[in-house]
């Protein structure tokens, strides 16, 4: 690898977070959000470690057992989902435990006096998606792709003839080099960052209501009464979001409207729905679906997964309040 994975400490009671870096990312900035609502909940940070792609950032909460949590993008509001990320959360035993979203704004760094000079641009390759009519006008420039926003940074560092789209929130005030400040498609881009942890959640567990009621209110911080109300009264009213795999047993017209009925039989409201290869023959999809439902019908969203699950095999990936 050419990047370090590293930049933090384990021993103790000191928490790792797998980041998607370097410093200075979007998922950088992600992970700090995410780190003080966690410092206000514990009284103590998440150290993090900052990896080179998503797949190392899954790989590190997987295996390393100093790392508990993990943050990596999920979706952007012009170029949508994040593919890497989707696969893994199928391929691997984690689960989502919150979400949050880091406004975008993108920014042409160069070491050339004019556009037109531009002979070689790096690009993030989700970026790339972002900023596709400023790049469209770069005829003779030629687009490398990189892993993360910060390697496009540092890649321009001391080659002439280079550019590079970097987050705005990274360029000092007094940097020469800007020859654009703001060249991303449209105003208002917000990327949507998923938290991890390590485990499965399993639709046959027989207590799994109470276990996504658990992470909704742990995530969210509650502090009951003695009794108990408080905490029940507020989570009733929480609305969540519950993301799914669904992998159907046989390829068979008409499987994905029996399985949409279903969800359109109980009323339970679906904000997405993704077709992903299964990867084993051509034509063949898994389903990534989003589910949206108040705390108080988690009962009728398990219990309709699990009429799913008898023609389905279902992969539930986490419980966390909708933001």
């Amino acid at each position: 690898m050419n990047q370090q994975i590293g930049n933090a400490r384990s021993g103790g009671d000191i928490y790792m977070i797998a980041v998607l870096g370097p410093k200075g990312t979007f998922c950088d900035k992600s992970y700090e959000e995410y780190n003080k609502k966690y410092e206000a909940a514990h009284g103590k940070s998440l150290e993090p470690l900052y990896c080179p792609t998503i797949d190392d950032v899954f790989e590190q909460l997987c295996t390393n057992e100093a790392c508990e949590y993990a943050v990596v993008p999920v979706e952007n509001m012009l170029d949508g989902y994040v593919q890497r990320t989707l696969d893994l959360l199928l391929e691997k035993n984690v689960y989502i435990v919150d979400e949050n979203q880091v406004a975008v704004q993108f920014s042409l760094l160069a070491n050339t006096e004019k556009i037109e000079d531009i002979r070689k641009i790096y690009v993030q390759f989700k970026t790339n998606g972002q900023c596709r009519q400023f790049l469209h006008t770069l005829h003779d420039a030629e687009i490398v792709t990189t892993n993360s926003n910060m390697e496009s940074y540092y890649k321009i560092q001391d080659e002439p003839g280079t550019a590079a789209i970097v987050p705005h929130h990274v360029i000092q005030a007094d940097d020469v080099r800007v020859l654009a400040e703001d060249v991303t498609d449209a105003k208002g881009n917000h990327t949507r960052f998923i938290i991890l942890r390590k485990g499965v959640l399993d639709v046959e567990n027989p207590d799994l209501e109470k276990q996504l009621e658990e992470l909704v209110s742990n995530e969210k911080g509650l502090d009951a009464d003695a009794d108990g109300t408080e905490k029940a009264a507020e989570l009733t009213r929480e609305k969540v979001r519950i993301p799914v795999y669904i992998m159907p047993a046989t390829d068979r017209p008409g499987i994905l409207f029996d399985i949409l009925r279903r969800f359109y039989d109980k009323r339970i409201n679906l904000i997405s729905i993704m077709s992903r290869p299964t990867k084993q023959s051509m034509g063949t999809y898994n389903f990534y679906i989003e589910i949206d439902c108040l705390t108080e019908r988690l009962e009728v969203v398990v219990e309709t997964l699990r009429q799913i699950q008898v023609y389905n095999d279902i992969k539930i990936l986490g419980a966390y309040k909708e933001h």
